[in-house]
């Protein structure tokens, strides 16, 4: 049982983490003032560099000798068999492009499950490949692991030294928010891998950036809970064998962060309690209430994408693991995290719409609609795609969809 879970958060946090985040930070703005950016740390405050030794790193190392070592193949371009053969998935990447290996290991979830592992692998091979040009494109499909894997390639090689300047090339300008928190938050992973896990350094280092600092923060904390990037599931003794900043706590590292961290430390933070409390939300939805009123939101909220992770495919399941927290406002911010779980990409569109119908109570079913609404606006592709969802909404909802269509 404890196995399963683990991989079930493991599933939910690549799937929604970033998602429903983005989403939180523009209904609830940061409550505390932003602060100018440290001047750069010195160089003995450096932490070590990884790519001097990838102790930890057995699947990236793997990745690598292999894309130092090509060995020429003809691959098809529906091959099925680079989702689970990294030679094989190089050979793709070199061939067809970044793009469409991403399309196609997106279409072979269907027979193997989350793709988001692939996917970095092979954002890792493309930007072997291609270098920087790798991010003039953006997919978001497999829940951004191709973009992840790019990035920690490109901090592997050229450290952080002009952090502010390589995030302006890795993240267009030109991307729309929810895109752009998502590559601003790919770069909290990658500055996670590059420091060897040291999670406060990370954190100054996010802060240097010229806006949408707690976007890296969101990927730095979510790097920190799962350490999933370099494909490192707890193969050593320990359970984190990357991180030291986590414990038997529920409440560490969130607790001994300054105020300015802690919202975002709790967005992530329950899929801490997920593994700590072997999946009883309820325990989870406790854990939640003992914290300040300022961070709850982000803690509820957390435990809807884990509720969503856990109960994918199963809205009645995740809305019945929700009514675990007692009181309205808090149990609609859980109910809107679990919605984000399955609308990553238009493929998600009806199953949010059929969790918001399940609902019962007015201000859930409002809050809920409002959510998916909000999310439609950016990741469906045209006004006409937009009109077809809203028409799929309940009739007293479908108004305000249109309303929105229209701005």
């Amino acid at each position: 049982m404890r196995f399963q879970l683990k991989y079930l958060i493991y599933a939910a946090f690549f799937i929604a983490g970033g998602l429903t985040f983005s989403a939180l930070t523009m209904l609830y703005p940061k409550r505390s003032p932003s602060l100018p950016a440290p001047s750069p740390v010195a160089k003995s405050e450096e932490p070590h560099n990884p790519s001097e030794d990838h102790g930890d790193h057995a699947l990236v190392k793997e990745a690598e000798e292999s894309a130092e070592t090509p060995k020429e193949q003809s691959i098809a371009i529906d091959s099925k068999e680079i989702f689970q053969n990294t030679e094989l998935l190089r050979a793709y990447v070199k061939t067809f492009g970044l793009d469409q290996s991403i399309r196609q290991l997106h279409h072979l979830t269907a027979f193997y499950g989350d793709c988001h592992q692939p996917a970095h692998l092979a954002g890792r091979f493309a930007y072997q490949v291609f270098s920087s040009k790798v991010f003039q494109s953006f997919q978001s499909e497999c829940h951004s692991g191709g973009l992840h894997g790019a990035i920690e390639a490109y901090f592997m090689e050229h450290g952080i030294q002009n952090l502010a300047f390589d995030v302006d090339l890795i993240c267009r300008p030109d991307l729309n928010h929810f895109f752009y928190h998502q590559c601003i938050h790919g770069i909290g992973h990658g500055l996670m891998a590059w420091s060897n896990y040291e999670l406060l350094d990370v954190l100054k280092y996010c802060d240097r950036l010229k806006r949408s600092h707690d976007s890296c923060w969101s990927g730095a904390f979510m790097e920190n809970v799962v350490g999933g990037l370099g494909g490192h599931h707890a193969h050593g003794k320990s359970e984190h064998p990357n991180t030291k900043y986590l414990s038997e706590d529920p409440h560490y590292p969130c607790k001994i962060l300054e105020d300015k961290y802690k919202g975002t430390c709790y967005f992530y933070q329950t899929s801490r309690m997920m593994t700590l409390f072997q999946g009883d939300f309820s325990r989870i939805a406790s854990a939640c209430a003992e914290t300040t009123e300022s961070v709850q939101v982000y803690c509820y909220e957390s435990m809807g994408r884990d509720v969503g992770g856990v109960h994918r495919g199963d809205p009645q399941g995740a809305i019945k693991a929700c009514s675990t927290v007692p009181s309205s406002p808090s149990r609609i911010h859980c109910l809107t995290g679990a919605v984000q779980d399955s609308f990553w990409d238009p493929s998600g569109q009806d199953k949010a719409l059929h969790f918001c119908k399940l609902l019962t109570e007015e201000t859930e079913k409002g809050d809920c609609y409002n959510t998916i609404f909000a999310r439609a606006q950016q990741v469906l592709a045209s006004k006409n795609d937009l009109k077809r969802f809203c028409a799929k909404s309940e009739p007293p909802y479908r108004h305000r969809c249109l309303d929105l269509n229209q701005r």
